[in-house]
């Protein structure tokens, strides 16, 4: 995966848009519990799922879960990314019950829940 350069890693002189070409984005960060006698939370502990959208649009760009498999990682950013966050978590959420079907599903739940409302405290502040 192609990632963008740091500051530190851009040749003298292109430094000055760095700041420019990284504006357009936000990250956020949701975590939740995850459920005992689980792989994954005898790994975790807490389920991470982090998004960054693009502040223009609403859209997210890149999305990323702390699963135990690369599998289930891939799914949910396929789900994620292209989802504009303007339209809220319902049909999202709706989504991930339909095609979801694993133990962290209510952690995976909260944890979308929780980038919605940080989203909200983003547009609003």
């Amino acid at each position: 995966m192609n990632r963008p350069m740091n500051m530190l890693e851009m040749p003298a002189g292109q430094a000055d848009g760095w700041r420019e070409a990284h504006n357009g984005k936000v990250l956020l960060a949701a975590y939740a519990k995850l459920p005992g006698g689980t792989t994954a939370q005898m790994m975790y502990d807490t389920l991470v799922l982090v998004v960054i959208f693009d502040r223009l649009s609403g859209r997210v760009v890149q999305a990323e879960a702390s699963f135990v498999t690369g599998l289930a990682r891939d799914f949910l950013a396929e789900l994620l990314v292209g989802y504009d966050l303007n339209r809220g978590p319902d049909e999202l959420l709706a989504l991930l019950q339909e095609v979801y079907f694993a133990p962290l599903k209510k952690a995976l739940v909260s944890a979308v829940k929780m980038i919605f409302t940080q989203y909200e405290e983003y547009k609003n502040r």
